[in-house]
């Protein structure tokens, strides 16, 4: 099923492509591959140097993001005083969009040598934050009430309580948290490394390709590596729940 998928794509590409500029899929195959180890002449970087980049910032932001939004998320569903102080704070920041707070991080961070580099991991921190929050949150606050009840009756200690109970049923929550963090993180990157000059990262080879005569090989190339990053990570962190939970 997924062949006849990918077929089916191409073949929608190649007609597109007959009414279109948009290079035909074996084009932007071969620019693919040649500048997957080959520095392209702008910026001096090949495209696995560009994903590299974009993937460190991605996945540093995300561990910040996801230890702060695992354990808070977890603590207000068990503490209703502490979930009526967050939860109507996340409930309005998290309607804005990632990328609206582009302009207003790069005038945050204007003081700090690595503005750019800041920023960019800020605005990723923002987009993983609140869907693992949220993911978690619900999870956490829909344990069976007799279960912690029974526990209680058997006089555990809350740690336990924590470890054995709440732990186990949030844990779904968690990892689906950390998959739809992660997605909407690298999205963002994305978009954060074409405001400003970051000098590398696939964003911002997207945008200096265009900036260069619209090289429209080079442009599909940098969005299909995108494309088969964001596929990777969704893929290993499937099968990760997979070993996690057998039981699913």
């Amino acid at each position: 099923m997924r062949l006849k998928g990918a077929i089916l794509l191409i073949f929608l590409w190649y007609l597109v492509s007959a009414i279109t500029e948009l290079p035909h899929p074996h084009e932007v195959a071969e620019t693919f591959f040649i500048l997957l180890f080959n520095s392209e002449p702008v910026l001096g970087k090949t495209l696995v140097q560009h994903a590299a980049a974009s993937l460190l910032r991605v996945l540093t932001a995300s561990l910040l993001a996801f230890s702060i939004a695992i354990p808070l998320g977890i603590v207000s569903a068990l503490n209703r005083t502490l979930a009526e102080v967050v939860t109507p704070m996340v409930e309005a920041l998290r309607p804005i969009p990632p990328l609206a707070w582009i302009p207003l991080a790069y005038v945050i961070f204007a003081p700090l040598p690595n503005t750019v580099q800041v920023s960019q991991i800020f605005i990723v921190f923002v987009g993983a934050f609140f869907p693992c929050f949220v993911s978690v949150f619900d999870y956490s606050r829909n344990v069976p009430e007799e279960l912690l009840e029974m526990a209680r009756v058997f006089k555990a200690p809350e740690r336990l309580i924590l470890r054995d109970v709440v732990l186990p049923h949030s844990l779904q929550g968690v990892l689906s948290g950390i998959r739809i963090g992660l997605g909407v993180g690298w999205m963002s990157i994305i978009a954060a490394e074409m405001i400003a000059t970051s000098g590398e990262g696939l964003g911002y080879f997207i945008l200096v390709m265009y900036e260069v005569g619209g090289r429209t090989a080079e442009i599909v190339a940098g969005m299909a590596m995108i494309g088969v990053i964001g596929y990777l990570m969704n893929t290993l962190l499937l099968k990760a729940e997979r070993l996690v939970m057998p039981w699913r």
